[in-house]
């Protein structure tokens, strides 16, 4: 089986999940081996699902629009094209969707420059996989606390799509 059809059988069968309880989780990276294995281990989560994978840019701006991801992990250097831009892209679609970035290198230049796309978080991807689920969580939680501090801080991408189901065509 080729690593694309394991990403896309093990993402199968929780990409429509809508359970509220559940967060929604969009992984951005183009190592098949790296996606496979964290996708599986975020669906062991009960509080978490992979909802989509992408390694084409414009494959998941368009994945992002549909899916609403309460998070988005991201590899910081994807092969194909640089992730600044893709993240900067997302931006202009939500500015409240945090973005977890990951990396084989810690690098604080890296994350000094990417500080100004909050809510953002970075952690290696040499660490315990435990390590990131932990900061998949401790992402969320920020953004919740905020929201709850600035109700006006909502995901402007999943109100414009609540918006659009609730009045079509408008």
């Amino acid at each position: 089986m080729n690593p694309s059809s394991k990403i896309s059988q093990e993402l199968g069968n929780v990409r429509n999940s809508n359970n509220p309880w559940v967060d929604r989780i969009y992984l951005v990276d183009d190592h098949p081996f790296f996606a496979t294995a964290l996708a599986s281990l975020i669906n062991t989560e009960a509080d978490m699902s992979v909802c989509g994978h992408g390694s084409d840019f414009a494959k998941i701006l368009a994945d992002v629009v549909q899916f609403t991801p309460d998070i988005l992990v991201m590899d910081v250097n994807l092969s194909s094209r640089n992730n600044w831009m893709l993240a900067i892209e997302l931006r202009k679609l939500s500015k409240s969707v945090p973005l977890l970035f990951v990396s084989s290198l810690q690098n604080p230049q890296v994350e000094m420059g990417l500080k100004w796309l909050e809510p953002c978080s970075f952690v290696e991807k040499t660490k315990d996989p435990a390590d990131i689920i932990k900061a998949i969580r401790q992402t969320l939680v920020k953004l919740r606390l905020f929201q709850s501090l600035h109700p006006a801080g909502q995901s402007s991408l999943k109100r414009e799509t609540q918006r659009e189901q609730n009045h079509p065509g408008s």
